[in-house]
């Protein structure tokens, strides 16, 4: 009698352990890990360095070597800071070339000190009283476009955006120029989808030099074909481009029917010294270098 009590105790105890599994065990069924690549469940897989999202290893396409070392970045984390680096660079670029400019006029002013002589610095004045100066302000297109115009100026902003340029041209002294050519880049198509919002941009630019330089014929030069841009893209933005000009009175020129396609580098991206020649060329002829006295639309 005394053992079957003992059995039968024995029996219910694990009987109420095997029901019974506790908190602890019944916690760890519902936790679950989501692949953040597919949305299902998750045995084995990699967490990113950065987020801390999980990723089954084909999901996150996990290199073996990566996985083990437990370093690896999801492919959102790694174009956010590349999209970061990339604009670091272009703050960097257009530093650098605020930096040449800045030196250029400093050396210029100790040349003009040097000489001592202030009857050359007279001479000077009158000289560019009676030669055109024309100042062409932009991206890296324009780099080597005043190669071999003594009378030409280019401050090249690689990489700038329409509204840095309107940014520049409010903080940096640059003279007065008896004609200022703004030339817009696609720098703004990479970026918007909405050509509105660019056209808004480039016409509170051309406001602004009108302030700026009140005193100079203000010329906006178009967007320049490229392969990554669509043709008809590019197109209707200098359509809108050429309404600004005419609401606000200055001169729109499109450089597309004046460069040819083999002024283009390989990459379709930059023109060759030939495009920049003729883009010099052009340049030249609208700001009427040959010609003398101030004319404006």
């Amino acid at each position: 009698m005394c053992l079957c009590a003992v059995v039968l105790a024995v029996l219910l105890v694990i009987g109420g352990v095997e029901k019974n599994p506790g908190p602890s065990v019944e916690g760890e069924s519902f936790l679950q890990v989501m692949c953040s690549g597919c949305d299902r469940s998750l045995k084995s897989g990699t967490q990113c360095d950065t987020c801390g999202r999980w990723f089954h290893n084909s999901c996150g396409n996990v290199k073996a070597q990566l996985a083990d070392s437990g370093k690896w970045n999801c492919e959102r984390c790694k174009w956010e800071r590349l999209c970061l680096l990339e604009v670091k660079l272009e703050k960097a670029l257009i530093q650098i070339a605020e930096l040449i400019m800045e030196n250029k006029k400093l050396e210029e002013q100790l040349r003009v000190a040097g000489t001592g002589n202030d009857n050359g610095r007279q001479d000077t004045v009158q000289n560019n009283h009676t030669v055109k100066q024309c100042l062409v302000v932009g991206d890296s297109i324009i780099r080597n476009v005043e190669t071999g115009q003594n009378n030409m100026k280019a401050a090249c902003f690689p990489g700038v955006t329409t509204e840095q340029l309107h940014r520049i041209l409010d903080s940096r002294d640059l003279g007065t120029p008896d004609t200022v050519i703004i030339h817009v880049g696609t720098n703004d198509l990479k970026r918007v989808v909405n050509l509105e919002y660019v056209m808004g941009e480039v016409y509170s630019l051309v406001d602004k030099a009108e302030v700026k330089f009140p005193q100079s014929r203000i010329v906006l030069s178009g967007v320049l074909r490229q392969t990554d841009v669509s043709w008809r893209r590019i197109g209707a933005l200098n359509d809108r481009y050429d309404w600004i000009t005419k609401t606000l009175g200055v001169t729109f020129v499109d450089p597309n029917s004046w460069l040819e396609d083999w002024d283009f580098a390989r990459d379709g991206l930059h023109i060759n010294r030939r495009g920049a020649r003729r883009l010099s060329q052009l340049y030249s002829r609208v700001g009427g270098l040959g010609s003398s006295g101030k004319k404006r639309d």
